[in-house]
């Protein structure tokens, strides 16, 4: 059984068991986690600031309330409350501009995110040869994510205990769904997206020179798809040749989805590795609704076909 924790602006603390409805929203698309709960209440509460969700005393979401709502109905008082995870804080705040000589973490650390509240991180603590530059309107996300996508070709991550993770570390957790008994997969969808894929990207790799290097996509080509991009390398700080030849390989991937709705509720992140026992096929998850309502719970995984 979940359990949903809520502090309130006057740092009082309420526990509740029974949501009368859940939707949770997980996506590698979005750097925050959403979740929505309604709640039956007796009475009007204070505001509430944050949101805690465990599972059997494990933390599994931690978060800030956007939007709180209260409506009264003949059945009763409802209490809706929309929150995001933790990477919120920094999406909210701008960053000020200015320019590093020989960026590290430590040093983005102590100016960007300690100051919001976050009090550890998992990575290097290299200095980087270059300069970063820090636009006028970049949230300090944006700061975050440039120095980790130019430096470390990672993707940061927050956890829901607040710790910065850039270290790039893969997800190794391993979810087994099968026709039958727990994660019983209710459903099974196959998407071909050819408005994913791109053909062909033509990149500037010289500063005196123009768009010239040609990076081909056969498998597009091969199902006539015929899609083309220029990628200016060498204007933009954080993408090299190598991270064009990725758009290409990542338009393939998202090229053939498989979603699986499965019944109750899937305790895993995206990133995560889904087997399915009927085939042995192994898939990546990228998405992950979880929905809780009064015809019972499920989680839909969105999923990519893992070569």
């Amino acid at each position: 059984m979940l359990t949903y924790i809520l502090n309130d602006i006057n740092g009082r603390k309420s526990t509740m068991n029974y949501p009368l409805s859940v939707n949770f929203v997980s996506s590698e698309d979005a750097p925050a986690d959403s979740m929505t709960v309604v709640f039956a209440v007796n009475e009007s509460v204070y505001p509430f600031v944050s949101l805690i969700v465990e599972n059997g005393g494990e933390r599994i979401f931690s978060g800030l309330v956007d939007t709180q709502t209260e409506q009264r109905t003949s059945g009763g008082m409802l209490l809706t409350l929309t929150a995001r995870s933790l990477e919120c804080v920094l999406l909210d705040n701008e960053a000020l501009p200015q320019t590093y000589c020989m960026p590290s973490m430590p040093l983005i650390f102590k100016r960007h995110l300690e100051p919001l509240g976050f009090k550890e991180y998992i990575g290097t603590d290299k200095a980087f040869n270059g300069e970063m530059i820090i636009s006028k309107g970049m949230s300090e996300w944006a700061v975050l994510e440039m120095f980790c996508k130019r430096f470390l070709k990672t993707v940061p991550k927050i956890d829901c205990f607040g710790v910065i993770d850039i270290s790039g570390r893969k997800n190794d957790e391993v979810v087994y769904i099968s026709d039958s008994g727990k994660n019983r997969c209710i459903s099974k969808k196959r998407i071909l997206k050819r408005s994913c894929l791109i053909s062909d990207i033509i990149a500037r790799t010289c500063i005196s020179g123009g768009y010239e290097m040609p990076l081909e996509n056969y498998f597009a080509k091969k199902i006539g798809v015929h899609r083309r991009r220029y990628v200016n390398t060498i204007d933009s700080e954080s993408r090299s040749v190598l991270d064009t030849k990725k758009i290409l390989d990542k338009s393939v991937r998202n090229y053939e989805q498989i979603v699986l709705e499965c019944n109750g509720c899937i305790l895993c992140g995206t990133g995560a590795t889904v087997i399915l026992k009927d085939n042995g096929k192994k898939l990546r998850v990228n998405e992950i609704h979880y929905n809780l309502n009064s015809d019972g719970e499920t989680t839909t995984l969105y999923t990519e076909v893992q070569n």
